[in-house]
């Protein structure tokens, strides 16, 4: 296959990033003689998988995201006699002469109020569209599935749910004690501690998460780490986070190398991740590669992710949540079983079989459309 994928969002951060990045390994790994071609809108992107003999790429013009969605990527992929286009975020060309393939996931039509305006008018006006032009849909869970379906009202013919997955880094072994001493002095990491990593939005539920926390730490005698990076309003989570009477316990290291990520998760006593929606939440499949104990939220997409591998909160009380936070931090019996379950359950969710199964639904559109 000529396999053309959109990544103007590459040079970003968040999960979405996360995702594109370990499903391009992936398919290098799994399906190294196929032709992979990566287009760019920033000259500085050029050359971050050169090294791969599969990859051609490409810097493309665009006076705009839109205009470089519809008019550059398309009028690529036609010079280029391209088999297929695929975007791993939220957009596709509209008038492709190829098959397109479009990755989904539907929390801002579930939650929009947690959304910004603009961002709101355009989901609404360009996602439906998106939807009819797609020759697939993937989705992130059979729950983000159903829910593109109602919010969006794309054709469940279209629809695919494939997993996501950790990084193959964070099924490493154990390392060193010297390696997680090391990895602890350089971010400043406490002895115990809880863990959130993610970006800071409105829909990772921060306030009500610190709010659980400061109850947990009237009788325990821990730490909070967070491990985020800016989206929108992560200004306003991080002030109400430094101006709660609890601020002195909760830390900000700053920016985590991508190497160093997994033993921050090792060395945590559970990660606290009660979103009020996540379409997949690739932080709960990291912490199960490393044996650190999770709780997730009792909505959205997460039961499907964690299993009976995780304790599930209801992200709209602050006493569920610090209840659940409690049971984990003060009960080894029960630490130990959900590190025995989520290490069960992590080899579920490897980018390897993320990128099989993406590129069995990419082999499908082609043949339909021969």
């Amino acid at each position: 296959m000529r396999i053309g994928i959109m990544l103007r969002h590459i040079g970003e951060a968040g999960g979405i990033v996360t995702y594109s990045h370990n499903l391009l390994q992936g398919f290098f790994r799994v399906a190294p003689d196929n032709e992979y071609h990566l287009f760019y809108n920033d000259p500085k992107q050029i050359g971050m998988y050169a090294q791969h003999g599969c990859v051609r790429e490409h810097l493309l013009p665009g006076a705009n995201k839109l205009l470089w969605d519809q008019w550059s990527v398309p009028r690529a992929a036609s010079r280029l006699d391209l088999d297929l286009i695929f975007n791993p975020k939220l957009s596709i060309p509209l008038f492709a002469r190829q098959p397109c393939i479009l990755v989904l996931r539907p929390e801002q039509f579930v939650h929009p109020e947690l959304f910004r305006w603009l961002d709101r008018k355009y989901f609404k006006l360009f996602i439906p569209r998106y939807c009819r032009a797609a020759r697939y849909i993937l989705a992130p869970t059979r729950q983000a599935s159903q829910d593109i379906v109602e919010y969006i009202g794309a054709d469940p013919a279209k629809m695919v749910t494939v997993h996501e997955a950790a990084g193959e880094h964070f099924f490493r072994p154990a390392p060193p004690q010297a390696e997680l001493a090391r990895v602890r002095k350089k971010y400043g990491l406490p002895e115990r501690y809880v863990l959130f990593v993610g970006g800071l939005t409105p829909l990772k539920n921060f306030e009500r998460l610190v709010k659980a926390f400061a109850l947990v730490r009237q009788s325990e005698d821990i730490e909070l780490v967070v491990v985020g990076f800016k989206r929108w309003k992560f200004e306003q989570d991080v002030a109400f986070a430094l101006n709660h009477p609890v601020s002195e316990h909760i830390h900000f290291p700053g920016f985590v190398e991508d190497l160093d990520l997994p033993w921050v998760y090792r060395m945590a006593q559970v990660l606290f991740f009660p979103s009020i929606y996540e379409g997949f939440g690739i932080p709960v499949c990291e912490a199960f590669a490393t044996g650190c104990p999770v709780i997730a939220a009792n909505r959205g997409c997460s039961p499907e992710v964690a299993g009976e591998a995780a304790v599930l909160v209801d992200p709209f009380s602050v006493e569920n949540m610090a209840q659940g936070l409690k049971r984990v931090v003060s009960d080894q019996s029960l630490r130990q079983d959900l590190i025995a379950k989520g290490l069960a359950r992590a080899p579920l969710f490897r980018f390897d079989r993320t990128a099989k199964q993406t590129l069995e639904v990419f082999q499908r559109a082609i043949q339909k459309s021969s």
